[in-house]
């Protein structure tokens, strides 16, 4: 990745930092790429927008919870990001990559999440973007990983910017689709 950003970054306009983990609580703690190891990139880079990316790792434990306000989970979890996002005043916003979100079933629960995300993040600051990564769908209740909560046309209003997880429909390890504008959705 360093190589890539160090030979490549000219060419890249979006870029999300793989650093915090949230919990089955909402609690983010820091993990994966150290931001200070970023630093350089950061700065030699300024065209990039950099945004923080919070992950569930794909677990459905951790995305049910957040969705369905387990013990105050999504409370925690929208406090956690107006606490990472003040840290990081650099960034240009966040990108939420919860995977496992249920059946179509979970949908309006799950947009719902989402909303809250999104107005938490403009809330705090309406110049910050909000990128949602989200699985492959050829239909509504049409997810090739079983992933049926989302509904594309409803998730438009709440992110300036979707990455649709296109190598769930190729092999492990294949490049993911192009981060889209919001009203390719």
């Amino acid at each position: 990745m360093y190589q890539a950003l160090a030979a490549y970054g000219d060419r890249l306009s979006q870029v999300g930092l793989f650093s915090f983990k949230v919990s089955r609580t909402g609690i983010i703690t820091e993990s994966g790429v150290a931001i200070s190891n970023m630093l350089t990139y950061i700065n030699r880079w300024p065209h990039i927008k950099w945004l923080l990316t919070m992950s569930n790792d794909g677990t459905n434990s951790i995305f049910a919870a957040l969705r369905d306000n387990t013990d105050g989970a999504q409370d925690t979890f929208l406090s956690e990001i107006v606490r990472i996002m003040e840290k990081y005043p650099w960034r240009d916003g966040i990108d939420i990559d919860l995977e496992k979100g249920d059946g179509y079933s979970t949908h309006a629960a799950s947009t719902a999440m989402f909303r809250n995300i999104y107005n938490t993040v403009k809330d705090y600051d309406s110049s910050k973007l909000m990128n949602i990564r989200l699985p492959c769908m050829n239909s509504i209740n049409g997810s090739v990983g079983g992933e049926n909560w989302c509904i594309y046309g409803d998730l438009n209003a709440y992110c300036d910017t979707a990455a649709i997880m296109s190598y769930g429909m190729a092999w492990a390890g294949s490049a993911p689709g192009a981060v889209s504008p919001r009203d390719w959705l």
